[in-house]
């Protein structure tokens, strides 16, 4: 299937590792343009580094929770890119219990970010925005109740906004992934201590195993694609079925 994604410019925030890396190499195995960013910038030379073997990327070390960082970032996506088509917002604060990092990162810069790139967003020419949210925003999570709200109120958002930019022919949705594991990520560890929370997880997982950051990575390239046109305002789950509600 041609997702039709060639030549179109990408900015991905947290794209050093995990899940915004790999959906970064999807991104550019499809032939697009990609400027990523992280905090973190020996992770994002090293990703950069590697990724870039794969198609054009960018990169530059941004704090999304700094006020004027998710325009001044935007700003740099364009000039580097040429333009912008596509934006996804997969950086989180992972601030568990704390509101107020959470708060920053995941909803009031991610606000900043979407706005900034609307700017500059053609219309009628097959711009969206996709966020990255979480299970855990569809269910209990006692231990990480700032996490899991601010990912429920991502869902909020999206919905809200994709009613507003529907006029521009501009889409937006979230892609809410389920337990992933990856080099470093919190499970991985889980996995190499092998303890009961490592077993917990395993048991929730309807299929027995965790999530590949690629399996998320194909889901976010197709709505972000042509094919996926008459979606917007849309929460995709991509869980392996760990979700026990029904989203009606």
């Amino acid at each position: 299937m041609d997702l039709e994604l060639t030549n179109k410019r990408v900015l991905i925030t947290g794209g050093s590792r995990g899940i915004g890396r790999a959906i970064t190499r999807t991104f550019l195995a499809e032939g697009a343009r990609v400027a990523i960013c992280a905090r973190g910038e020996a992770d994002l030379v090293d990703a950069a580094t590697e990724l870039g073997s794969f198609g054009e990327v960018h990169h530059r070390p941004t704090d999304i929770g700094v006020v004027g960082e998710p325009a001044a970032l935007v700003d740099w996506a364009v000039e580097s890119l040429g333009g912008l088509d596509v934006v996804v917002s997969n950086v989180s604060a992972m601030a568990g219990p704390d509101w107020e990092a959470s708060c920053a990162v995941d909803l009031i810069g991610a606000d900043a970010l979407i706005r900034s790139a609307l700017g500059h967003m053609e219309d009628n020419a097959g711009a969206n925005i996709i966020c990255i949210g979480s299970r855990a925003a569809s269910t209990a999570a006692a231990r990480i109740p700032a996490y899991a709200g601010v990912k429920a109120a991502t869902v909020s958002m999206i919905k809200s906004l994709s009613r507003e930019i529907a006029r521009r022919g501009i889409r937006a949705n979230v892609v809410s992934p389920g337990d992933i594991i990856f080099p470093g990520g919190a499970w991985d560890q889980a996995r190499v201590e092998d303890g009961k929370l490592w077993n917990a997880i395993l048991r929730e997982n309807p299929l027995r195993r965790l999530g590949e950051p690629e399996e998320i990575a194909d889901v976010v390239a197709f709505v972000a694609s042509a094919r996926a046109s008459f979606m917007t305002g849309a929460n995709v789950l991509v869980d392996g079925g760990a979700t026990t509600g029904i989203q009606i």
